[in-house]
Formats: C-alpha cells, sequence, structure tokens
C-alpha cells in the first residue's frame, strides 16, 4: 500500500470519528487543507480503495439548509475489518 493510502487511512478515521457521516466532498476538503497531494491521486486511490473492499461507499442525497436543494452525494467508510485498514489503524494508535 502506498503512503497516500495510509494518510486516508488516518483522515477517514479522525473524520469517522468527528462526524456522522463523511462524504467524498469532505475528505478532498481536509486533504487540500493539508496542501499535500492531488485531487485527481486521491479519487483514484478511493476508487481503487472501493474496488478493493477497503473503503465501503454509499450513495445518498443531501439537503443544502441554506438553498432547499437535494443534492447525490458519495458517502464512504472505513472498512475496519479489511487488513490493509487494521494495520494501518495500529499504527495511529500506536
Amino acid at each position: 500500500m502506498t503512503d497516500q493510502w495510509a494518510r486516508l487511512v488516518r483522515l477517514l478515521a479522525q473524520l469517522e470519528d468527528r462526524l456522522p457521516f463523511v462524504t467524498v466532498a469532505t475528505v478532498q476538503a481536509h486533504w487540500s487543507a493539508e496542501a499535500r497531494g492531488d485531487a485527481h491521486e486521491l479519487l483514484t486511490e478511493i476508487d481503487r480503495a472501493v474496488q478493493e473492499q477497503r473503503l465501503f461507499v454509499d450513495r445518498r442525497r443531501e439537503l443544502d439548509p441554506d438553498s432547499g436543494e437535494v443534492r447525490p452525494v458519495r458517502l464512504i467508510r472505513l472498512n475496519r475489518r479489511h487488513p490493509a485498514v487494521q494495520a494501518h489503524l495500529a499504527e495511529a494508535a500506536g
């Protein structure tokens, strides 16, 4: 696994602990805030992790409270039973 994967696991674990759900857009915003990495590489890593079942994905609709608009969002979360996730969670805790 790549350094990007380890960084993504740490970021998702933090976001999952703080938020009721995590969207791809939320991950992108936090990823960009750290001023490291390319947004395209992040999306590629997320897609690869979904294909390999390291991440779970769900599509929902989200209400924008300001505009009243309902828009589709893509939720992601860690598959905490996957060995590639467990290894990085153990590193972060240890």
